[in-house]
């Protein structure tokens, strides 16, 4: 557990009153005055919080702010959580796009987006323990936090029982595990039932923001519905704190598998160094990477971006350099709603019929001649 005891206006608060996900949610960050009592601002900071937060609004969470460096307004976490001035550079950037997923085109009903032909997204909540400030999502209402009705959510059911091909179904959002264990269950229940519904995923910040809401209550919930996969974001190995890394046990203990997804951020992730220490702690905590998302052209984050090419580098160097179960797959949101593409180095090059040029992951050029298989 971090030291919060440090930060004066937590230094009563008890453990089982910071480990508890509801006090954590209760005393969220969210106004210039609260930040300024537990971080040293900087007058850029402060500009970005009383300007930025009319496009997206602020929400930390204590955890969140404890793992911060107070005095350095470069801290990695800062710059996630923290708004920044430079948001309001690109707000009306014609080459950037308000809703790079193009959502809407495919949401035939409230909470649900269809955009794959066997899988689904629901978000059952508009938001989060924590506001990231790159959110890709930034165009959803939170002047009101709210969460589905059961009018709403009978609506998503109804339309994945009327659409057999829907194999599995993504709990996204905002974040999912901000709801209820009571509500989550239901969801999980009513979907569970649906004969053609064989996966069900979780897409959560919750273990990093909120790690206290990975309970024991919560556990035996996700644990009568199999198969269910736990997909946890996280963008940097300071991240993993002890108490996350608890969370992450109490999961992969009860047989949740876990994997991880990850923007790529420049300032915050965007180096081998940072990108391998994040995927090696992950793996030795029991959790497979399994996605990195190149930079969402969004906009007010032309700040957060990083060149494609940079990215594809950086893959190319850190492939077969470490354990290969820690690599992710690298994917690019094509806008307007062109769904995902996985992006490489071209490896194989085809020069004539049955005849390659291959390049090794040492940068090695080979000929390859393929051998006719048998009739």
């Amino acid at each position: 557990m971090s030291d919060y005891k440090n930060i004066n206006i937590w230094k009563d608060v008890t453990p089982e009153k910071w480990s508890d996900w509801h006090w954590q949610m209760q005393n969220v960050i969210t106004s210039l005055d609260k930040l300024e009592e537990v971080l040293d601002i900087s007058p850029e900071e402060r500009n970005g919080v009383r300007r930025a937060t009319q496009f997206l609004k602020m929400r930390i969470s204590p955890h969140i702010i404890s793992l911060m460096d107070s005095h350095d307004s470069q801290d990695s976490l800062r710059k996630q959580f923290v708004p920044s001035i430079l948001e309001l550079a690109s707000q009306e950037d014609a080459t950037l796009y308000a809703d790079v997923n193009a959502d809407d085109k495919f949401c035939p009903t409230k909470g649900l987006v269809h955009r794959y032909p066997s899988k689904v997204l629901v978000f059952p909540s508009n938001y989060c323990g924590s506001y990231c400030r790159y959110c890709f999502r930034r165009k959803l209402a939170r002047e009101v936090e709210e969460t589905l009705t059961e009018t709403e959510l009978f609506s998503i059911f109804s339309y994945i029982q009327e659409n057999p091909k829907i194999e599995e179904v993504i709990l996204s959002g905002g974040d999912p595990l901000v709801i209820s264990d009571e509500l989550l269950d239901f969801i999980l229940r009513s979907l569970s039932r649906i004969p053609h519904i064989h996966m069900l995923r979780i897409h959560t910040r919750m273990p990093i923001t909120i790690p206290f809401r990975i309970t024991s209550n919560l556990v035996n919930i996700l644990t009568k519905y199999k198969p269910l996969f736990m997909v946890i974001h996280v963008d940097t190995e300071k991240e993993i704190s002890g108490a996350t890394q608890n969370a992450i046990s109490l999961l992969v203990d009860n047989g949740i598998p876990c994997f991880a997804s990850s923007p790529l951020l420049r300032g915050v992730n965007d180096s081998e160094i940072e990108l391998r220490a994040l995927w090696t702690k992950l793996l030795e905590n029991r959790v497979k990477p399994y996605y990195l998302f190149h930079s969402d052209p969004v906009k007010g984050l032309r700040h957060f971006l990083v060149p494609l090419e940079k990215g594809i580098k950086m893959m190319y160097n850190l492939y077969d350099r470490m354990s290969g179960l820690a690599m992710p797959h690298y994917c690019f949101n094509v806008p307007d709603g062109g769904g995902h593409v996985l992006l490489n180095n071209n490896y194989v090059t085809k020069i004539s019929n049955g005849h390659y040029k291959i390049t090794t992951f040492e940068g090695v050029q080979m000929d390859y001649f393929e051998t006719e298989s048998p009739d």
